[in-house]
């Protein structure tokens, strides 16, 4: 059942895409740093969803790996507080040794 939410889904933003291509076919003129070049709307269109999504893909990345970095600290120090911990326990204590 879900796979076929997830199906229908996708042909409605499909459909959506085409229709909002249809929609904006006029060439517009795209200024950019080395020149400038003819294209459709809807590529332009595109082009800039496809840029924002990599971008914020990759910002995202930056997040995951910060956060792994600094889980593998935290484990790191969790790991030597244990062992501490276990050192500790092995040591006889003053009431021990006390005759």
């Amino acid at each position: 059942m879900l796979r076929w939410i997830a199906v229908i889904s996708l042909v409605l933003v499909f459909i959506l895409a085409l229709l909002l291509a249809y929609a904006n076919g006029e060439m517009i003129k795209l200024d950019y740093l080395a020149g400038s070049e003819e294209v459709h709307l809807s590529s332009a269109l595109l082009g800039a969803a496809v840029i924002g999504w990599l971008l914020g893909l990759a910002s995202g990345f930056s997040v995951v790996f910060r956060l792994r970095r600094d889980l593998r600290r935290q484990k790191r120090m969790l790991d030597e507080a244990e062992s501490e911990i276990r050192n500790l326990r092995s040591m006889p204590s003053k009431q021990e040794r006390q005759p």
